[in-house]
């Protein structure tokens, strides 16, 4: 009877702290109590909608997936609304854009979220990283991660990304995501900030070490939207700096700028992060070429040496964004439904 007693005991309490779990996830990060899968809900939110929407294939909308960092967020430009409207003028129809881009995220982000979609199909994909994965450089050579894990960010959520719809139990991650936590309180000198680099370990962003897990990042998106027969728009990444460019310069003001918005400097050293980004932009150059069913949408060149739509080494002003999405939208090129249509009208 003893023994029984103690099984039942445990199983309370094993019973009482996966409803904890639960409940914990669900107040602070909104996962869904009777769906702990659900779990990369916690970090990034707009998978949500991807799960309400559930874009298949012949849904009637023209299903578009915009993966990036700021550049193309709503809070730094109009990327999206842009594209949005020049595909309806290029003839496709019912357009309903899902905007997974956040600032300060890199090609890690979007491949986790993208892996994250599970059924969810897509007309276009839209890739736009580049130059949030530079700052991952600016770490000492001990500390770098390939799968940037040298940020908190990315150590927590590479850690709970295997859980994301395979877990049916929250207690299991719920004491990984404690015992992480736990050291990075611990031990906050092995991390790199978030935001901008620390300065003693710029130096450090000589060495582009970036390319490499930037490399493998688009390679599995490109390799997973190969199965799923998602089409993919892949693109370089434009930058704007100025001869004279210093960060003395660009805090009064006084480059060709519109408005000044973000310093190369929170990126790292500027010579480091041009050299970093211009690697960068030869891989998506060469994945493009080892995919033939990707279309490649070479920014960098296209953008380059017009500072009116620049805002800042890389964010977009209107004319920018305008631009940016007309780049795309050509290389898209008309739906032949309406194209067919125009024709027969003629």
């Amino acid at each position: 009877m003893r023994v029984v007693a103690a099984i039942l005991w445990v199983l309370l309490c094993l019973g009482a702290a996966e409803a904890g779990a639960r409940v914990f996830w669900r107040v602070r990060y909104h996962v869904p109590l009777r769906h702990p899968g659900k779990v990369l809900y916690a970090f990034y939110p707009g998978l949500r909608e991807a799960a309400v929407r559930q874009p298949v294939p012949e849904d009637g909308f023209y299903d578009v997936l915009m993966l990036g960092g700021s550049t193309v967020h709503p809070d730094w430009g109009p990327v999206e609304q842009a594209l949005a409207e020049q595909l309806t003028e290029a003839g496709h129809r019912n357009v309903r854009l899902l905007n997974l881009a956040f600032p300060a995220h890199t090609s890690r982000d979007s491949r986790l979220k993208y892996a994250a979609l599970g059924e969810a199909r897509f007309d276009l994909v839209v890739v736009y990283d580049g130059i949030n994965d530079v700052r991952a450089n600016n770490a000492p050579p001990e500390l770098f991660r390939e799968d940037y894990g040298h940020f908190r960010w990315y150590e927590m959520v590479n850690a709970l990304a295997p859980y994301h719809d395979t877990a049916r139990l929250a207690l299991p991650y719920t004491i990984r995501y404690l015992g992480i936590g736990l050291r990075q309180i611990l031990h906050p000198g092995r991390y790199v900030p978030s935001a901008e680099p620390r300065a003693t370990w710029t130096q450090y962003g000589s060495d582009p070490r970036s390319v490499a897990s930037f490399t493998d990042n688009l390679e599995t998106i490109l390799n997973l939207a190969a199965r799923r027969r998602d089409r993919v728009v892949l693109m370089t990444f434009a930058v704007h700096v100025p001869q004279d460019y210093s960060l003395e310069a660009f805090q009064g003001k006084r480059l060709d700028y519109v408005l000044h918005r973000k310093p190369l400097e929170d990126w790292g050293r500027p010579q480091d992060v041009l050299k970093a980004v211009a690697a960068q932009n030869d891989v998506v150059r060469r994945l493009a070429a080892r995919h033939p069913e990707v279309l490649l949408v070479d920014q960098a060149a296209l953008m380059d040496g017009t500072p009116r739509f620049f805002n800042d080494p890389c964010h977009l002003t209107v004319a920018g964004a305008s631009q940016l999405a007309a780049n795309i939208v050509s290389a898209v090129g008309a739906d032949p439904r309406q194209a067919a249509a125009r024709s027969a009208l003629r």
